[in-house]
């Protein structure tokens, strides 16, 4: 008798980069996974991404590819706008729906599809692939084996300039643009995860010509103390990488802030009442030769090297495969295959507490 699995039938909704990205990466999974249809608003656009990456067959519309009787599993790719409607169509079919990021439009419409899921005894959870590449379980285990200390803040940025284009979603507010939901989730997401839940929130942002945040930051305070900051453009550049600090390390996640694999684990020691790292009223020897002259000189000329004289660091390395999208397709074929519904790595509640953040934070821009 064969112990072959037999391979999670996908139906891609949408034709955009994203969903070509994710089909690219399905194929690290062999076998396990396979696309069987795609379903675009255009029947063209369809047609000429089934051609481009070997899909059998391109669907007339959204509807015939969620009901698509050769169909596990539905990934949605369409403007946020869309979401709630077309997560809709595949949990009426009965079907498995990994939703891309943002989850949907706003919290109410987050609401909606998780409650119709529930109900109807579907597998439903946010795509947001960052939360299942290696990295972050590995960040994870540092953070739990207590080897930051007590979590203190976090610090993420995304931000790439792009030509403002009203013709792309990513500028139309009504199709869900603006820099928060396609570039600040990520942080913002990833704060949820390692800080946990968050109470308070503040938050600014510039409105650009075509009616969406352009730039903006969010500060937020979770429940256990801790304090997050979250800064996202579409206009500007920016390091993309995060930071979260403990009493007794800080972990480095050197960008891109959402496909890492590497991140410094850098260890400070504790400074005494009176500012110096042995804890004398001068701060003793270390001190002392932290603040000589040569040290200084040296310091200037290798910016940091006095700190990392008084540091220890380790580099961090967990690389991922493929482009890295498979690993969320991954979670889903696993959930399927234990019966669950939900994801314990991206459970419905924080997607859905993460769209009232986002809620809250665009209510402040205006």
């Amino acid at each position: 008798m064969s112990n072959t699995v037999a391979p999670l039938r996908w139906a891609v909704l949408g034709t955009g980069v994203v969903s070509g990205k994710f089909v690219q990466g399905l194929r690290v999974l062999g076998p396990a996974a396979r696309v069987v249809t795609v379903a675009s608003r255009d029947a063209r656009n369809a047609t000429r991404f089934a051609a481009q990456f070997g899909v059998p067959t391109a669907a007339p519309d959204y509807a015939s590819a969620a009901q698509h009787r050769d169909v596990d599993a539905v990934y949605i790719a369409t403007p946020p706008s869309e979401h709630e409607a077309h997560a809709m169509l595949a949990i009426a079919a009965g079907k498995a729906v990994l939703i891309e990021k943002p989850f949907a439009l706003n919290a109410g419409a987050a609401r909606r599809i998780a409650e119709a899921a529930e109900a109807a005894g579907v597998f439903c959870m946010e795509a947001m692939w960052t939360r299942f590449l290696p990295m972050i379980a590995r960040i994870s285990q540092k953070i739990e084996a207590g080897d930051l200390g007590e979590i203190r803040s976090l610090q993420g940025n995304f931000m790439i300039p792009n030509r403002v284009d009203a013709a792309t979603s990513l500028f139309d507010p009504a199709r869900g643009g603006g820099a928060l939901l396609h570039r600040g989730i990520y942080p913002l997401s990833l704060a949820r995860q390692f800080l946990g839940p968050i109470t308070g929130l503040q938050a600014t942002g510039r409105i650009g010509d075509t009616g969406v945040d352009e730039d903006c930051v969010l500060v937020a305070r979770h429940a256990n103390g801790a304090v997050s900051t979250v800064t996202a453009s579409l206009r500007s550049a920016g390091s993309n990488d995060l930071w979260i600090a403990g009493t007794r390390a800080v972990l480095h996640v050197q960008g891109p802030i959402f496909r890492p694999y590497q991140a410094r684990l850098i260890t400070v020691p504790a400074r005494g009442a009176a500012g110096g790292n042995t804890g004398g009223p001068s701060g003793g020897r270390m001190q002392a030769i932290k603040e000589s002259g040569f040290a200084q000189r040296v310091n200037q000329m290798v910016p940091g090297a006095v700190r990392a004289l008084l540091s220890g660091h380790k580099t961090l390395r967990a690389p991922y495969a493929g482009n890295g999208y498979h690993y969320e397709a991954a979670e889903v074929a696993a959930c399927l295959a234990r019966g669950q519904t939900q994801s314990a790595l991206m459970p419905l509640e924080q997607s859905i507490q993460i769209m009232d953040m986002i809620d809250q934070a665009r209510a402040q821009f205006s």
